[in-house]
């Protein structure tokens, strides 16, 4: 009776592990196939930008090449193919504007911003303060209160500077 209680419980806990491993999502490849309704394998967002896992409607885990990917989410998290200097690179967009994104990507252990205003230019957060406020002033020329308060040394959270652009 033990050994069957022992292996009740050893099911509930293998199926309950399974669920807490895998979100589910929605992939798009660059040639705009869509893959829906599938479970996304729950990763760090640094590797969830390195490596792409999923079980398939038959209940099989496929692996996805990243390079091959444009966009997906997994529960709340978008993971989406952004181009920056000539470069096509994969980051978590953290803010869905409708005048500015932000994104943020991990690279070499270092947490790395980009703000993109929407159908427009993106560009890279400087880590420097002295350059955050000069090419964050400038970017956000159109917005002079905005840019003011920047300059001025009196936002310099990019996440408030975003949600306040988008505000405005």
């Amino acid at each position: 009776m033990k050994l069957k209680l022992v292996l009740i419980l050893l099911v509930v806990f293998t199926l309950n592990s399974y669920a807490q491993e895998f979100e589910k999502g929605t992939i798009v490849t660059k040639h705009y196939d869509t893959i829906a309704n599938v479970e996304i394998k729950k990763i760090s967002d640094e590797k969830s930008l390195l490596h792409l896992s999923y079980i398939d409607q038959e209940g099989i885990e496929q692996n996805l090449d990243i390079e091959t990917i444009k966009h997906y989410n997994r529960g709340e998290d978008v993971f989406c193919r952004i181009y920056n200097s000539g470069e096509m690179i994969m980051a978590k967009k953290v803010v869905i504007g409708e005048k500015l994104n932000l994104y943020q990507r991990y690279y070499n252990g270092k947490t790395v911003f980009y703000i993109e205003k929407v159908f427009d230019e993106l560009i890279k957060i400087p880590s420097s303060s002295n350059k955050f406020r000069k090419v964050i002033g400038d970017f956000l020329s159109d917005a002079p209160k905005l840019a003011a308060r920047i300059e001025a040394k009196e936002l310099v959270d990019i996440l408030e500077i975003v949600t306040l652009y988008n505000k405005s």
